[in-house]
């Protein structure tokens, strides 16, 4: 259950939540019909749980609690769950009570917390429970599910240092949204007793026969219903356009403007000022891929993205961006159309989503020195913006030339190419001659930083590093789009040279650091009679074994989320962004024709959309209940209470870096303890007296692992959701 801050006020009406005007709770909810949750602002947690006894519930009209009954069991927890106009951390402190029987519904109820807690003034509170309420301890994908598609739900809360909640049936019923009607049953499977990830005891609910479309929610008795989903064949449409869209939105070089922009999400204004696009860092000229570029002196941009919350523009970063939709559409090629995003571009018979890498095209090749072909890797400011982009006042700064860069640009440019020539081939010629010349550059010039050597910012620059301590992986990449692209033997030579000599993590992904998958699969894809079989079977089988690691680690996660099985792993996306699966998937189907692929494929948006502990979708403006408050500066300055559509977030986070006093606020303020009690944990059942992994989520845009996204991880949910919106993948 997250926190009222994240709450839209119109999902209260229909959740068994209730905020509390007077007394010093803040909401109470009633997790079951015996489980009554009371939020605080704080919580002296030792006395709070030392007698379940001292806690009382009454009724004036229900038989079984005529006289006081007191809880069998109490519990509490604790976490940060925003920050305040000083940043401030904003605790939330929550008393979990079991009592011994059921409510009631439409009887009326009164918790009597006085005797347990005196120094806290407090009348009785007013309990409710209402099966007719959306229940937190249901957690379904918020959206829906494709008719043919595997659905699966669970069932289970957490009573903080009491354990997980009693589930007293395990029978569920799937009914209709509107009507109430039934139309199945079935009895939910334990998966998992005391779940360390989730502090749950997890119960899985599989209606997997559900196949008509329609408007649904399961029943739980004890619990309630769960939120409303959808199942139809294109139940993903809307997901794709809002993740996709983000790219318009994030343009820099032009006015953001209605017909186009979402309603009330405008940017008249544009982006960065031309003039302020850009100069030269004092450091470019002087470093060694530099040839005396002037401090200060103009080097013009323009178009592209904003790569995250700030407005920074990343070559390596964006790189990915082209890597994601072009393998989505060797996967799929037919998904793509004209239009379908409602783009000024949108009518140009050029499918809307190269209609979006065009523009980002445009500034990458801004980014590329023509007199020697070599790429400078960023465009940002001297430190992070505090204000909409169009009042920057003062220069953003070119930085240095790197291999890393040029690399990861000479394969973009292959690609782009490939992907653009039946359209613009006048375009696919000028791309592939940029990619060309980078590639001369790569040849020409030593490696800097220096193989196992990281980048690192100037002195007074506070911009994004993106440091990569090898470059090997982003030649080989490049050599493998510009052997698909042209054919031609000498980038044939360069791939199988260098490939030999690196070591593939199938686990990786890809990522501005980790390309070596992306050169895998365009030398996989690559139609060339004089590929070494043996290096063609080895793309292939690494591709493989990725989608085979994400199905062994779904098998083994509690809420069949592609995660490692290693709780302190998880961060940065690794749970909530569970679409990063997706197209590996995708591509092991299109390599074997094996269905097993497809089939977890399908339930990969699960956890992403609201299947999991939070019972939150983390998209913004996606789901019955999603993040307010992402790190991203166009948002921040947009004026609205509600972020732009389409942000998917990171979310659960196990410990943050310490690096500023938001971040070490969250990490110390959970209880129970943030660590677990081992030294060296390893196993899941280690972290058993900690914090559970999957509730530590705070939804601010303080905490940049938990809630800022890069322009690839648009991309890569983007991609993810429009190979899903088709319920007939070919």
């Amino acid at each position: 259950m997250t926190s009222p801050l994240s709450w839209q006020p119109a999902s209260l009406e229909e959740r068994q939540v209730s905020l509390l005007a007077d007394g010093p709770g803040r909401y109470l909810e009633t997790r079951s019909n015996r489980a009554i949750t009371v939020a605080f602002d704080g919580l002296d947690h030792a006395h709070a749980t030392r007698n379940a006894t001292a806690y009382t519930l009454s009724s004036p009209d229900d038989p079984a609690y005529r006289l006081p009954l007191a809880a069998v069991l109490v519990g509490s927890d604790q976490q940060v769950v925003g920050f305040g106009a000083g940043k401030e951390p904003i605790f939330e402190a929550r008393l979990h009570l079991l009592f011994p029987e059921p409510l009631k519904p439409e009887r009326s109820y009164e918790l009597d917390i006085s005797a347990a807690l005196p120094g806290v003034r407090a009348s009785p509170l007013p309990v409710h429970y209402d099966p007719l309420k959306t229940s937190g301890s249901i957690q379904v994908n918020q959206v829906g599910y494709a008719p043919n598609a595997p659905k699966r739900a669970y069932l289970g809360n957490w009573l903080g240092s009491a354990g997980p909640m009693p589930l007293d049936t395990a029978d569920f019923e799937v009914i209709e949204a509107d009507s109430g009607r039934t139309l199945s049953s079935g009895r939910a499977t334990l998966r998992a007793r005391s779940d360390p990830w989730s502090g749950n005891d997890v119960w899985e609910a599989d209606f997997s026969d559900l196949r008509k479309p329609g408007r649904y929610r399961l029943r739980v008795q004890g619990l309630g219903v769960s939120d409303v989903f959808t199942v139809a064949p294109d139940i993903y449409d809307a997901v794709y356009r809002a993740l996709m869209r983000l790219f318009y939105h994030s343009r820099n070089g032009i006015p953001v403007t209605a017909p186009w922009a979402d309603p009330g999400y405008e940017r008249p204004e544009g982006g960065v000022p031309p003039e302020m696009d850009g100069v030269f860092h004092a450091a470019v000229g002087k470093r060694p891929l530099g040839r005396g570029e002037p401090a200060g002196g103009r080097h013009p941009v323009s178009r592209g993205w904003f790569d995250a919350g700030d407005y920074g523009q990343y070559v390596p970063n964006a790189a990915p961006v082209w890597y994601q939709i072009g393998a989505a559409l060797d996967t799929a090629p037919g998904r793509f159309r004209d239009g379908e995003l409602d783009i000024p571009e949108s009518g140009n018979d050029i499918p809307d989503i190269l209609d979006e890498l065009e523009w980002g095209l445009d500034w990458l090749l801004a980014m590329q020195d023509p007199a020697d072909g070599g790429v400078y890797f960023r465009v940002a400011s001297r430190r992070w913006d505090e204000t909409p982009p169009h009042l920057i006042e003062k220069p953003r700064l070119i930085a240095e030339k790197t291999t890393h860069a040029t690399a990861a640009f000479a394969a973009v440019c292959a690609l782009h190419a490939r992907l653009i020539r039946p359209y613009r081939p006048e375009r696919a010629e000028r791309a592939l001659a940029a990619a060309a010349a980078a590639w001369g550059f790569l040849q020409a010039h030593p490696r800097w930083p220096q193989e196992g050597e990281r980048y690192l910012n100037p002195p007074g620059v506070h911009a994004g590093e993106y440091a990569d301590p090898s470059a090997q992986d982003g030649l080989l990449w490049a050599a493998a789009e510009l052997l698909r692209t042209t054919g031609e033997a000498r980038y044939r030579v360069a791939y199988e040279e260098m490939v030999r000599e690196i070591r593939f993590d199938p686990t990786a992904g890809v990522t501005y650091k980790e390309t070596g998958l992306a050169a895998l699969w365009a030398y996989a894809m690559t139609e060339d009679g004089d590929k070494a079989p043996d290096l063609d079977a080895q793309a292939r089988d690494t591709l493989i074994a990725a989608a085979a690691w994400y199905i062994r680690k779904a098998r083994e996660n509690p809420f069949r989320a592609p995660v490692h099985q290693h709780i302190g792993f998880v961060g940065w996306g690794s749970f909530g962004r569970s679409t990063r699966a997706t197209l590996p998937l995708l591509q092991a189907h299109k390599l074997t024709g094996d269905p097993s692929y497809l089939e977890w494929a399908w339930q990969t948006p699960n956890p992403q959309l609201g299947a999991n502990p939070q019972a939150l979708s983390y998209i913004t403006g996606i789901g019955a209940r999603s993040p307010l408050h992402p790190l991203s500066k166009l948002s921040k300055f947009d004026g609205n209470v509600a972020p732009l559509q389409g942000i998917p977030v990171h979310g659960p986070h196990f410990h943050l870096p310490g690096l500023w006093a938001e971040m070490t606020a969250v990490n110390e303020g959970y209880v129970p303890r943030a660590r677990p009690a081992t030294e060296k944990p390893k196993r899941a059942e280690d972290f058993a007296d900690a914090y559970p992994v999957l509730r530590r989520y705070t939804d601010s845009d303080h905490l940049p692992p938990m809630s800022e996204p890069t322009v690839a991880e648009y991309a890569e949910a983007a991609v993810a959701y429009a190979l899903l919106r088709d319920a007939e993948l070919p």
